[in-house]
């Protein structure tokens, strides 16, 4: 196929027959080339998976239990679905990192010293796994901000991807803990799209639009310790 993967390799797709139309296949080559720089399984679980499986249906494909990315089309749409299928496997690969990673790892860096900064860092867990919620470690909680009434959770979201995570954990955790308060912090909200945005939105308390706004996220959190 005309596409490239991230090595440089041409993405290639097994076609084969069934009853009324093509099966393509992605032979596992998709989580294999993930797996030479993370744990693929990681992103079999939790909140990958929930993104790794709304991806694939974007492009009309899903994960077979085998391992290998499918899907199926008729003869008559099979140029099309070629491609489709090819865009979702160079999709999979943006999920688990690359650039994207290395920004966000510098972003989290930045956030954590700010949340340390304004609370301390004896009051700041990061990569918190709250022990009344179930599979919790596949539904980790970028930050606890201990000291105010109800349990403080804050999100990082750097990108998009991210943005998705944050709302995928909120919504699993809040049909377990009962109250709790919740900030989202963005590198640049601006850069969210509006489905993935207005999703957020819903499902989190409270936002600061950019990690520069430090003095923003001091007075949400501050505000949330003096009713403590």
């Amino acid at each position: 196929m005309p596409l490239l993967e991230p090595d440089g390799d041409y993405v290639t797709v097994w076609l084969r027959q069934i009853m009324g139309g093509w099966r393509l296949e992605d032979g596992g080559t998709t989580l294999m080339r993930v797996s030479y720089d993370t744990d693929a399984t990681t992103m079999l679980r939790g909140p990958r998976r929930v993104l790794l499986d709304r991806t694939l249906a974007e492009y009309g494909a899903r994960l077979g239990e085998d391992g290998q990315i499918v899907s199926d089309s008729d003869e008559s749409y099979l140029g099309a679905a070629l491609l489709r299928f090819g865009q979702a496997m160079l999709r999979v690969n943006d999920l688990h990192g690359g650039t994207k990673t290395r920004v966000a790892s510098t972003f989290f860096d930045d956030l954590n010293a700010h949340l340390t900064d304004i609370v301390g860092t004896q009051n700041v867990i990061a990569e918190y796994r709250a022990p009344e919620v179930p599979n919790s470690a596949d539904y980790p909680i970028d930050f606890f901000v201990k000291g105010s009434a109800a349990p403080l959770f804050v999100f990082g979201v750097p990108n998009q991807d991210r943005a998705r995570t944050a709302t995928i954990v909120l919504q699993y955790i809040d049909q377990y803990i009962a109250r709790f308060d919740s900030i989202v912090v963005f590198q640049d909200a601006s850069a969210i799209g509006s489905i993935d945005l207005r999703r957020l939105m819903n499902a989190a308390n409270d936002m600061v639009d950019s990690i520069d706004a430090k003095a923003a996220l001091a007075k949400k959190i501050r505000h949330r310790m003096r009713t403590a």
